[in-house]
């Protein structure tokens, strides 16, 4: 019995692993940005992302932001573009955005770059800072931000490394019944020994 409850205790962590990786850049860490001044270009690093675009088009802000910890403005006209760090594949699941202007309005132009080259893009109103509804996006190379208007962005929510595909998520359920009817004809087995 301890075996089999071993055996599915790893089957299940194995499985689990494979759905790992999500992860927030909430902009709590504004020193973390890298100018090259020869460039113009800036670099935000945090959660295993990088935010890139002209110096002057965007700045981490400390004290702003849905937790009040730390927020990304963005420009009008700026655009910043976000990849993994690894360069691979990742998911996006939203973010809160609002206009830095709380009596004005303001707009964010969001372009997904698929590993496929593809590129899908949502523009979303905005007002006040808060949660927004975005379109859940997979197997993206890279993110892409655009202002219309001056605007503030925090928590965008991440998922680093590519989502399972049904063929492994089968296999470890195909495993789970496997070793549920080896456990469930075990009992069976020795009750027919008894006699």
């Amino acid at each position: 019995m301890k075996k089999l409850l071993g055996a599915l205790a790893t089957a299940c962590a194995l499985g689990a692993s494979q759905l790992a990786g999500a992860a927030v850049v909430n902009f709590d860490s504004p020193a973390l940005i890298d100018i090259d001044n020869a460039s113009g270009r800036a670099v935000y690093r945090e959660a295993g992302f990088a935010l890139s675009g002209e110096a002057a088009g965007f700045l981490t802000i400390d004290g702003l932001g849905s937790a009040m910890t730390g927020a990304l403005v963005l420009l009008d006209g700026s655009t910043v573009s976000l990849m993994a760090n690894d360069g691979g594949l990742f998911s996006f699941a939203g973010l809160a955005a609002g206009s830095l202007d709380t009596q004005g309005s303001a707009a964010l132009r969001i372009t997904g770059i698929f590993g496929d080259n593809s590129e899908l893009s949502t523009l979303l109103a905005l007002s006040q800072l808060g949660p927004l509804t975005a379109p859940m996006w997979t197997g993206l190379t890279e993110l892409r931000f655009m202002a219309d208007g001056d605007l503030v962005i925090d928590d965008i929510r991440l998922d680093a490394g590519e989502v399972p595909e049904p063929a492994p998520v089968a296999l470890l359920l195909l495993g789970i019944g496997v070793l549920v009817g080896v456990r469930r004809t075990a009992p069976a087995g020795k009750a027919g020994l008894a006699a």
